[in-house]
This record gives structure tokens, sequence and C-alpha cells, in this order.
């Protein structure tokens, strides 16, 4: 399985306009039997930069990519593509795939949901680390012990497809906003990659995290 991260700023004044064309025309546009948007997530304001918003596509095989980037530059999503060009400031798109040490099975595509979807909104953090031995480093810290209990809880993590071990991306869920807040009061008792709130990360690689909210009309929560 692929994942497809597309990574927007989008113009303040459009954020409505931009997430009603991902739902409404991108989401089922694309949903067949080997291509699903999995999430829509934005950055908590005052978190991260302003009217920041990823999405996560999942794409069997390299076949499908092939057919959605036809799709989106000259076929029936091209249309679509120029709208949204209009609605943000910057966009870049990373091919990811499931991190070796994170475990866990991939998405059953045909399960996800396309439409009349209404979740309670979720509450996450995204860190993205850069920086050579990055996957061996978290692979030998995590070990068997992906939840850090109250505060964030270990969703999944990907690297780069085409490079092993230069990148990673990881999201947690925050489960309890009250626990989360004390947290940050004390951060006392949190190890290190499996849940600080403060992570010491090792030389050379650079680390930024984001707080992001999940749409209610998320695919996946």
């Amino acid at each position: 399985m692929l994942y497809l991260q597309d990574e927007f700023i989008v113009i303040g004044e459009r954020q409505f306009d931009f997430e009603d064309a991902v739902r409404d025309v991108y989401a089922p546009t694309i949903a067949d039997d080997d291509t699903r948007l999995l999430s829509y997530h934005h950055a908590v304001h005052g978190s991260a930069e302003g009217y920041y918003v990823a999405l996560l596509t999942a794409v069997r095989d390299g076949a499908a990519l092939d057919r959605l980037t036809v799709r989106l530059r000259r076929g029936d999503l091209a249309t679509y593509s120029t709208h949204i060009a209009t609605m943000n400031y910057w966009c870049y798109s990373s091919l990811l795939v499931r991190a070796d040490w994170a475990g866990g099975p991939e998405p059953d595509l045909a399960a996800i949901p396309v439409a009349d979807v209404d979740h309670p909104t979720a509450l996450f953090r995204g860190d993205a680390f850069d920086g050579r031995g990055i996957n061996a480093a978290l692979a030998a810290a995590f070990g068997d012990h992906r939840s850090s209990g109250q505060v964030l809880t270990f969703e999944a993590a990907y690297r780069p497809a085409l490079d092993a071990d230069t990148a990673a991306r990881v999201l947690y869920r925050i489960d309890d906003i009250d626990a989360f807040t004390d947290a940050w009061r004390t951060d006392t008792g949190w190890t290190d990659w499996t849940g600080s709130l403060t992570p010491r990360v090792p030389e050379g690689v650079r680390m930024t995290g984001r707080y992001l909210r999940s749409a209610p009309w998320s695919p996946l929560p």
C-alpha cells in the first residue's frame, strides 16, 4: 500500500470552500477498489502554520497511483486540481509507506466510508522527523511500547516510499484533553518517543510537531 500525503497552506478566507471541494469532489470521485481518501486534518490555530491542511490518500499500488496522477493532471479531476490551486498559497506532496517498525495492518480500502460520515472531532499530534538513521532510532526506542496511556496514543507511522531511513512521520491521538493539559504543566513521567511532549531527538535529526483536528466528515476520525 502507498500513501499520498498532500499538505497545504490554505488561503484563510477560502478555507471552507477548500474543505468543501475535497469533501464533495475529491473524496467521492477518487473512491474505487484501489484508492481512498483516508483523512482530512487541519492544524489547531496557534499550534502551527495558519490554515495548514493535510490529506492522506491510500492507493493500492504504483498502477493505482499512476491512474490517480493522470486523472488529477489531465483527466476528470483536472478542473478540481485547478480549482484548489486557486485556494492555497503552498502545496507539498509526499509518497509514503507504513514504517516497518510500526506494525499494524494496512487499511481495508473497501471498508473506508466515502459519504455520509459524521465523526466527533478528534485531536492529534503529528511529528515529522528528518535525518539519517531516524527510523532505526524510532524502532529501537518504541520497541513494543506504542502507547503512553493517558495522553498520547500511537496511531500510525510512515516513511518515504523511496528512501527507507532519512525521514519519518508519526501520528498520535490525544484521548484526554485534561490529561494533555496537565502533562504540559509537568512533562513528568513520559518516556521519549512513546509519548513525551518534549522528546529528545538523535543528533543531526530535525523534528517539527503540529497539533491537528480531524474534520467531522473525515473518512477515518
